[in-house]
């Protein structure tokens, strides 16, 4: 007798920010039937203590985008955020030793804020909230070993030997992903020669809810709103700098880091903790096949410069919801190669388009070509002149120069089959 081999209409490889996030885009189609297995290396039962949280919610803090705000308070996530999430009322943008600069504010949008400065801990505790629900299976700490697409979709084979099969395999795994890799999936590749200091400092005045970002001969630096007078920092250095600078003494540190940015928000205090991590732009050759999505860094990783990698991640993730949810309810097979084309080809555009900003910053503003410092500061000094230059600028890091998706209006918990 053959053995009996478990079915899963969708699959989601990976209970990072992204994947985590699908789950909750996902809860129209849960209502209406659809089973769902979420599957990840660590153990999701997280109590917030620091030594047992999962990799993708550490220490860092992420920059959620206004349109990234309203998608997780639709999800009914947002409130469990709320109370440790920093406004950005206003964004000054400089270029070091020249005297180009704009000034963004959340006021001119008709909006309380440009985005919110979240801890990843805290995104990760509000996230996997809620998401052990009917149609919802967890298999965590779980390790798949291999995959194998077929007629029906994909067959999973976890490393103890049990299998299980799925109409749609969601990888959202992490830019390397064992299993792109074992489908032959391809990336390209190119390494900014940089990486990414993160820290957290205390200044000695309220930040007033402002935000900076510098670019400065050693690479940009972004100074993101926390606590009154704490700042989340992303310092870009290049590689043969980097191990020297994180060892440095604190007062040393302290003392560069403020010769980069000024005293324009204030004289620093403290450091906390150091980490970095190498920078490099990372696109997958293919997004979808039959059956197969990559969402999230499986699909693209970008430049932190313009903080925009998780929002564009979960911009994805909420138009492949929407398809799939549509398909579930019209009774169409989710893995259906021209559905996530459509939804591929519906995205197309704002990757195109944030990935190119995200990309172009740091090469611009790292450039050291002649005439290149006087063409940043007028582009600068232009935004700052030009209202509807500067509205359509902050429209698109809001998150908001793009479709959204279409959410259910109503809180989807209370959705009914």
């Amino acid at each position: 007798m053959s053995k009996h081999i478990p079915q899963s209409d969708i699959v989601v490889l990976g209970a990072g920010m992204v994947g985590a996030s699908l789950v909750h885009l996902l809860k129209p189609a849960l209502a209406r039937g659809m089973s769902l297995t979420l599957i990840d290396r660590q153990a999701l039962n997280w109590d917030g203590d620091i030594a047992s949280r999962p990799p993708s919610f550490d220490g860092r803090a992420t920059a959620l985008s206004y349109g990234t705000q309203q998608i997780l308070s639709q999800l009914g996530v947002w409130d469990l955020m709320a109370e440790r999430a920093c406004a950005i009322g206003h964004i000054q943008v400089s270029d070091q030793g020249r005297f180009g600069q704009t000034q963004l504010h959340a006021s001119e949008q008709n909006t309380e804020a440009l985005g919110y400065i979240v801890e990843n801990a805290v995104i990760g505790q509000g996230l996997l909230s809620g998401l052990e629900q009917p149609g919802v299976s967890i298999k965590a700490p779980a390790q798949v070993q291999g995959v194998q697409m077929n007629a029906d979709g994909a067959l999973l084979t976890f490393d103890n030997g049990e299998q299980l099969q799925t109409s749609l395999l969601v990888l959202a795994d992490g830019a390397r992903s064992a299993l792109a890799q074992q489908l032959g999936i391809q990336h390209e590749r190119r390494s900014y020669g940089t990486h990414a200091l993160v820290t957290q400092v205390e200044v000695d005045r309220e930040h007033g809810h402002w935000a900076y970002e510098r670019f400065s001969e050693d690479g940009p630096i972004a100074f993101l709103p926390l606590n009154k007078k704490d700042f989340a920092v992303v310092w870009t250095l290049a590689d043969d700098q980097i191990e020297q600078v994180k060892a440095l003494p604190e007062a040393e540190f302290l003392a560069r880091l403020q010769q980069q940015i000024g005293y324009r928000l204030g004289r620093l205090m403290r450091v906390g903790e150091r980490a970095s991590y190498p920078l490099a732009l990372v696109q997958s050759k293919e997004q979808v096949r039959r059956s197969l999505v990559l969402l999230g860094n499986a699909a693209h990783s970008l430049h932190p410069v313009a903080g925009q990698g998780f929002n564009l991640a979960l911009r994805d993730a909420a138009v492949l919801a929407e398809y799939l949810n549509r398909a579930w309810q019209q009774n169409q097979p989710l893995g259906d190669l021209a559905l996530l084309q459509a939804y591929e080809q519906q995205q197309q555009a704002d990757q195109r388009n944030t990935i190119m900003a995200s990309d172009l910053l740091p090469r611009l503003f790292g450039s050291k070509l002649p005439g290149m410092a006087l063409l940043r500061d007028a582009g600068l000094l232009g935004m700052s002149a030009l209202p509807t230059a500067r509205k359509l600028f902050t429209r698109h890091a809001m998150g908001l120069g793009q479709r959204a998706a279409k959410l259910p209006a109503t809180p989807l918990s209370g959705e009914s089959a």
